[in-house]
């Protein structure tokens, strides 16, 4: 890779970062996913490999993207798989960016058995470009994600139960790595757990644990990535410009005040939310018990499902402000990749990993 001539470099971060930020995704909110303080470092803090690609003329940045590298479980086993990501090209500059065949080539590699991306599900534009792609790769739609930002004041309705709920400990470490992977394994697309350390600011005390007796039913992380990947809107379309009048009454209906313009959301991913056995009741109680803990320090909590994940009947009924993305696999014509999700609707994408 590093003969690459799109290969980026730690001084392009603030660069990278400019052309992130100079347009924003349209819809009712009009929102940036951006690397603040620096592009480049964001990236590197990714959890697995990662390959920052740019188009420059002179020393400005007028095109990005990246490859994130991870271990994640496809039929049950483990294997490398590429999010590419954070394709953007700078607002302000009116013409082509010369990616073309040259990077598509040192995007893929032979050591890396699946490749996908997101797109948001507004972005009709964006969309039908990849999905009409066949000369250097084939894009094609896999399954639809929502992204829930909600308010801990939710309530969320349980059945009685006799479960114990905590903070995990460093004695908790063992099990939790062994519930985390033998239930993820389970899901295409769960990420390959092997030690805390190798997701960047996340550890084994950022998880909270409902347990039957000393038996793990249902766990997830308080993630905090606001250091370094934020979300920030831009603008409010009319009918939310209309919506933030009422913000002191939202809570009140146990939704989200809505954030102030150009303000970074501060906020924790609800991450690794896993349910043993997908058992939809202890799903819902560890959703209850850890809204709860939210409510200690933040004013909302984030997460993502697939549509077909089991659990979206009864998110879906919750109060929230949600937004939609759709999810493609990747593939290049010259490329032997084997790999496949067999069924879409049943994979994990950690949201915290999007």
């Amino acid at each position: 890779m590093s003969g690459s001539k799109y290969q980026a470099s730690a001084s392009d971060g603030k660069e990278i970062l400019r052309v992130l930020e100079s347009s924003a995704a349209k819809g009712n909110i009009e929102l940036i996913y951006t690397r603040r303080p620096d592009a480049y470092d964001s990236y590197m803090k990714d959890a697995g490999d990662a390959r920052v690609f740019v188009s420059k003329i002179g020393e400005r940045v007028i095109g990005t993207c990246a490859e994130l590298i991870r271990e994640v479980y496809i039929g049950g086993e483990a294997c490398r798989a590429a999010y590419l990501c954070g394709l953007k090209k700078d607002a302000e500059y009116d013409g082509g960016v010369g990616f073309g065949s040259r990077l598509i080539r040192d995007i893929q590699s032979d050591d890396i058995d699946y490749y996908y991306c997101s797109v948001v599900a507004e972005n009709a534009n964006a969309r039908r470009m990849f999905e009409k792609s066949r000369h250097l790769l084939e894009m094609k739609q896999t399954v639809g994600y929502k992204t829930y930002i909600l308010s801990p004041k939710i309530k969320v309705k349980t059945e009685k139960h006799i479960f114990s709920f905590r903070r995990a400990t460093e004695n908790d470490t063992v099990r939790l790595l062994d519930f985390l992977n033998n239930e993820g394994k389970k899901k295409d697309m769960f990420p390959v757990v092997k030690s805390f350390e190798e997701f960047f600011n996340l550890g084994v005390e950022d998880f909270y644990l409902l347990l039957d007796g000393d038996s793990i039913v249902a766990t997830g992380a308080l993630w905090n990535q606001t250091g370094y990947k934020q979300y920030v809107v831009k603008r409010y379309g009319k009918i939310m410009k209309l919506a933030r009048l009422f913000n002191p009454l939202l809570s009140a209906f146990r939704y989200i005040k809505l954030p102030e313009v150009n303000e970074p959301l501060d906020f924790p991913m609800l991450a690794f939310f896993l349910s043993r056995d997908d058992n939809a009741d202890n799903y819902l109680i560890f959703l209850e018990e850890i809204r709860r803990e939210v409510s200690k320090k933040y004013d909302m909590l984030v997460f993502g499902l697939t549509e077909g994940h089991f659990a979206r009947p009864y998110v879906d009924k919750l109060p929230s402000i949600n937004f939609e993305t759709v999810l493609y696999e990747i593939r290049f014509p010259w490329s032997d990749q084997t790999y496949n999700i067999p069924d879409p609707q049943k994979s994990f994408f950690e949201c915290a990993l999007l």
